[in-house]
């Protein structure tokens, strides 16, 4: 076990510093969306060290006008979106434990089953598209499940702080700028009155 936690945190990974979340804590991790995919190259991560779930890949492949003033888009060529477009098909189209939305993460949302272990958020770096992804995909996941995205302190993007302070009241750092919070278990009035 003690060679597993030394590679993946030597990788310096942010896939595999989730995988490391979930050996720590002993979450078992059957269902994954991942929100903002690109290229791909997460995925790929997420793909291996979590061979046994299943994977929703959720990105419209597209820039839209708050994704470009966000800090977070690539560029307004939509033929560099295109080839990572088909990357990520080439990749995982006939895997059998993916499952690829080409669209924005709130129109994805009703199609991908609650109950989620794991939700990773690196799409839309605004203020206000984080929060969103925040509120709309919480919900779905399963108390014990792993809530977490990218780029917390770069810079550049201070809309992921903002709305991760704003929306978790409880929230870690980990490598590679991860930001990572457990969803407790929800508690029933009864509960309250203990």
């Amino acid at each position: 076990m003690h060679e597993v936690l030394d590679r993946l945190l030597i990788r310096k990974h942010r896939g595999c510093f989730l995988k490391y979340l979930s050996l720590i804590y002993e979450i078992e991790i059957k269902t994954i969306v991942e929100i903002g995919v690109f290229r791909g190259k997460n995925a790929e991560v997420l793909r291996q060290e979590f061979p046994e779930a299943h994977l929703y890949l959720i990105d419209p492949w597209t820039p839209d006008s708050s994704y470009l003033t966000s800090g977070s888009a690539v560029s307004e060529d939509q033929v560099i979106y295109h080839k990572a477009k088909e990357r990520t098909y080439r990749l995982f189209e006939n895997d059998p434990h993916v499952t690829i939305l080409e669209k924005p993460s709130l129109e994805a949302a009703p199609l991908v089953p609650s109950a989620l272990d794991l939700v990773f958020i690196d799409a839309n770096h605004a203020y206000a598209s984080v929060k969103q992804d925040i509120v709309t995909w919480k919900p779905k996941i399963r108390p014990g499940g792993i809530l977490s995205g990218h780029n917390y302190g770069r810079p550049r993007l201070p809309g992921v702080v903002q709305a991760v302070t704003e929306c978790l009241p409880s929230f870690h750092l980990g490598q590679d700028e991860v930001w990572y919070s457990f969803i407790e278990e929800k508690r029933t009035e009864e509960d309250s009155n203990l």
